[in-house]
């Protein structure tokens, strides 16, 4: 794992949001609050992160649609200070990064947390309620232009473990589909010694 350089919260929030808006689960809801304030897609597909004004939305969007804000749900007890970077991760790194500590996750993964175990377990068909075909496109979307959303992914100093934040569907199907993985794959990366409080950490 290569860090590139630092990164905002403020782009991990914008990052956060564009994953979401593209999800079967949470999509919905994020574009019924766009439009609830009159707000286009546009504001979370190609963020203006020099927008003081956007970034203040977006904020306030992260918080009524999953608590950021408050640390509560998916953020309960999620540090307050995290360092962001960009870093650069080789397919084995990436695909070592850790489901969180969800029901539906570490059921997929058999209790393991593990993406390979999750794909070894869908494409045996060990009971898992996910196939192979409708997660192939997701790592098909790594070879387009633009790319799908960077994964978010959060660690300590020490740099392990690497626990997911936001990209699980997508991670998944990397772990499926390794061959549309690329020799190294950006992310962003939240560092926090304190990162262990996290409930999902």
């Amino acid at each position: 794992m290569r860090l590139l350089g630092p990164a905002s919260e403020e782009e991990m929030i914008a990052v956060f949001l564009r994953g979401e808006l593209d999800s079967g689960r949470y999509g919905k809801k994020l574009r019924t609050l766009l439009a609830r304030d009159r707000r286009t897609e546009d504001l979370l597909r190609r963020p203006d992160l020099g927008d003081v004004e956007a970034n203040a939305y977006r904020r306030r969007l992260l918080e009524e649609h999953r608590a950021y804000e408050r640390r509560d749900g998916l953020f309960g007890g999620f540090p307050q200070q995290v360092e962001w970077f960009r870093a650069a991760l080789e397919r084995d790194e990436v695909l070592d990064i850790l489901y969180i500590d969800w029901d539906w996750w570490l059921e997929l993964s058999g209790g393991t947390r593990r993406p390979r175990d999750a794909a070894r377990r869908i494409l045996e068909d060990e009971g898992a309620d996910a196939t192979a075909a409708e997660h192939e496109p997701l790592a098909a979307a790594l070879q387009t232009t633009p790319p799908p959303p960077e994964l978010i992914a959060v660690t300590t100093t020490a740099r392990t473990p690497l626990v997911l934040v936001e990209g699980h569907a997508r991670l998944t199907a990397y772990a499926l589909f390794p061959d549309y993985l690329p020799a190294k794959l950006e992310i962003l990366l939240g560092v926090s010694d304190e990162m262990p409080r996290w409930c999902q950490f």
